[in-house]
């Protein structure tokens, strides 16, 4: 077998730029959520939020305290969803910050490992498949914390 030299990557510093232009506003998304720090600018950028934001937020921050995303998400997922509808700005700025990643790297990543998959698996499978298996290696973490035996007893109980 012949080795092949691999060219050195080397980092694009615009792309630098761009990712933190992309963290910062990540981060005064997160702001807004958690300090109540209300940017009209920042607002106006994305058409799923509304100046209705400005009231509905230091509203919702009166009723509900929480130091992370993570917990204001936990909060809307145990309210009542009568009660959750009175804050819809409020759950847009949360779904907008748990959806958007903060970089394009996460989705540049999941390009490069399908196009790893793809070579080694060689079409040898059907596009469904393919899926399953591009999910399973993104959010690997995640697949790595399930119990097996668990998974097992339960498919057995249930048969």
């Amino acid at each position: 077998m012949s080795a092949r030299k691999q060219k050195p990557r080397t980092r694009d510093p615009s792309s630098t730029t761009e990712t933190m232009k992309d963290l910062d506003v990540q981060n005064k998304l997160s702001s807004m959520l958690l300090n109540g720090e209300y940017d009209a600018d920042l607002v106006s950028k994305y058409p799923e939020l509304s100046s209705k934001l400005e009231l509905s937020l230091p509203f919702f921050r009166g009723q509900f305290q929480s130091s992370s995303v993570e917990g204001y998400r936990q909060i809307f997922k145990a309210m009542n969803p009568s009660v959750r509808a009175m804050f819809g700005e409020v759950e847009a700025l949360l779904r907008l910050l748990l959806v958007s990643p903060a970089s394009s790297t996460e989705a540049e990543r999941s390009f490069s490992a399908l196009r790893r998959l793809k070579t080694w698996l060689r079409g040898t499978m059907t596009q469904r498949r393919l899926n399953h298996v591009m999910v399973c290696h993104i959010h690997r973490e995640r697949l790595a914390q399930v119990k097996l035996e668990e998974i097992a007893e339960q498919l057995v109980v249930s048969k």
